[in-house]
């Protein structure tokens, strides 16, 4: 199948259509967030965590409640800003994230049998996500 109606495109203008759409791209993932998210995000992750401790009649309606807020905030918050969908180019910030979501899975895996480690991975999935936050806060606001 031919394309006889196109333009052609020099390679040299290819590569720099690629190199502005990859620019805009990366501006729209370091877009800054609202200062304020991301302490409620830190406490909406240690809540989450802190659910293991509930006994189990109201373990799944807790860990939905704190689940549907995290999303909805940051769908809200996201759309607010353009950017719904977006995870950051920060890698720190990602490391971070990932290690606080692991602190928290952990967490929820122990249960209440262990209520001293889960308060301790709780506060470790809230400090991780700070960090991470400071990073990436760090990393947009230059």
């Amino acid at each position: 199948m031919e394309n006889n109606d196109l333009p052609s495109v020099s390679a040299e203008e290819a590569r720099s259509t690629l190199a502005e759409l990859e620019a805009a791209q990366r501006a729209v993932r370091d877009t800054p967030w609202p200062t304020w998210l991301y302490p409620v995000n830190a406490v909406l992750l240690g809540a989450y965590a802190l659910h293991a401790l509930i006994e189990d009649p109201w373990r799944l309606a807790v860990a939905m409640g704190i689940a549907g807020a995290i999303l909805a905030l940051n769908i809200v918050v996201g759309k607010r800003m353009g950017t719904p969908w977006i995870l950051p180019t920060s890698r720190g910030f990602l490391a971070c994230v990932a290690l606080a979501a692991a602190c928290m899975v952990t967490a929820v895996v122990l249960g209440h049998e262990h209520p001293a480690l889960v308060i301790t991975l709780a506060a470790a999935a809230t400090v991780l996500y700070l960090l991470g936050a400071a990073i990436h806060h760090r990393s947009t606001r230059r």
